[in-house]
């Protein structure tokens, strides 16, 4: 199954549900407002289902096993790039904040993986020219700080070109973040002038 493709079918059968629900709010008619309301059931039945689905299948790609340090990391590069798709239609679709963050966690778990096995956050590199808006400002996110020159094109395009979407917010934010730690760094790495420190210490 695609799980971002079954999440999508799922959010606009919701979007169907809601425009068949709000004439029926003020209608007296109870046995229809009562079969509307079992569709609504339903669907959020099938949208738990298949972000259980997703959230499963970036787990076995976190687990599985592999005989080369190679094929471990191009399976975690995976499980991130899936993990951003899946965050993305949640955000998406549903506003499924909680989800989101449930995949997030995911990610710093591949983050520290990587880390741990020395090969930094280099890898995740290759996501840059994913063909997903939604890849690409993830993974800018997790390497604008190591490589600023490259990330931080693509990080202003996606937040000019995407709109109101999980890409665009993914991208405004970690600007926003970089910018300003990058303005505090550079405070913090300026020796106070002369005339500074005598009145510090007067």
């Amino acid at each position: 199954m695609d799980v971002n493709k079954a999440i999508a079918r799922v959010g606009a059968e919701l979007d169907a549900f809601w425009a068949e629900l709000l004439p029926m709010l003020n209608s007296a008619d109870q046995t229809a407002q009562a079969k509307v309301l079992l569709r609504g059931f339903a669907i959020a039945k099938d949208f738990n289902r298949v972000k259980t689905e997703g959230l499963a299948a970036i787990q076995a790609l976190l687990d599985r096993r592999h005989t080369t340090e190679s094929a471990r990391v191009a399976s975690l590069v995976e499980a991130f790039a899936f993990a951003a798709k899946l965050a993305n239609t949640l955000h998406d679709e549903f506003h499924d904040i909680d989800g989101e963050t449930q995949v997030a966690r995911f990610t710093e778990s591949i983050i520290k993986t990587l880390e741990g096995m020395g090969t930094n956050r280099a890898p995740l590199a290759v996501l840059l020219d994913h063909s997903d808006a939604g890849v690409r400002a993830w993974a800018g996110a997790c390497l604008i700080n190591l490589q600023p020159d490259r990330v931080v094109p693509i990080l202003r395009e996606i937040e000019q070109n995407e709109v109101a979407n999980g890409a665009h917010f993914t991208a405004y934010f970690a600007l926003l973040r970089w910018e300003h730690e990058g303005k505090h760094a550079n405070d913090q790495r300026k020796p106070d002038p002369p005339d500074a420190v005598g009145t510090k210490s007067a």
